[in-house]
């Protein structure tokens, strides 16, 4: 929380604060027992953008050794 009481929302990548929306969200997987637990932590649009060109990549890459 802020200190005038408002929640304030930070990139889960960098802690930048975000002001409205998030640019996106990611995705974290925990198993936990027979079954998992899922979290979308915010992105600021520096973030998301980057992770989604490293993810793009990495599946391009990971196509062309086939």
């Amino acid at each position: 929380m802020t200190p005038d009481g408002d929640d304030a929302v930070k990139c889960d990548a960098c802690g930048a604060l975000i002001e409205g929306e998030p640019a996106g969200r990611g995705l974290l997987a925990f198993p936990r027992g027979d079954g998992v637990r899922y979290e979308e932590p915010p992105l600021c649009a520096e973030c998301a953008h980057a992770i989604g060109m490293r993810a793009i990549g990495t599946f391009v890459g990971e196509d062309e050794e086939s």
